[in-house]
């Protein structure tokens, strides 16, 4: 007696697809995570730093770089956005959203660039809000300490 395979659906597959492929960049960006970026020496590729990351403290010298990439979803209206930042020692160029899928109301992530100015100590302060609400609807905030060395 022979068995019937099942069949996929082509609508279903379509849905979990883009899931299935946010979950593989999420796992190597946090392969690439793990390789310590606080690390990160002249000459070197930039890191990149996600939610993981979270309240560390990074090492880097002056000139150096490292992108900062947060999960955005701007269809809900939240949208994250530079709180504190001492310029002297840092600047900050937000990049391009960068859409997970192609599905309307779909997630993705917001992008910076940090470029280490000046040697000291400094944070960059993150807010995840409705900019049009104010304060009170800051649903999330992000901090990282820069070490910053000549």
């Amino acid at each position: 007696m022979k068995r019937a395979m099942p069949t996929i659906n082509r609508r279903c597959m379509s849905a979990v697809l883009p899931r299935i492929i946010a979950l593989a960049m999420v796992a190597v960006l946090s392969a690439y995570v793990a390789a310590d970026p606080s690390k990160l020496r002249e000459g070197e590729m930039s890191a990149i730093l996600t939610a993981a990351d979270n309240g560390r403290t990074v090492e880097l010298r002056v000139g150096g770089d490292v992108v900062l990439r947060l999960p955005e979803n701007p269809a809900t209206g939240y949208r994250w956005a530079v709180d504190a930042v001492d310029e002297t020692f840092v600047d900050i160029k937000e990049g391009q959203y960068r859409a997970a899928s192609n599905t309307l109301g779909g997630g993705g992530e917001a992008q910076w660039t940090v470029h280490a100015k000046a040697p000291g100590l400094t944070q960059v302060k993150l807010k995840h809000w409705r900019h049009w609400e104010g304060e009170r609807s800051v649903i999330e905030r992000y901090e990282l300490t820069f070490r910053i060395q000549p």
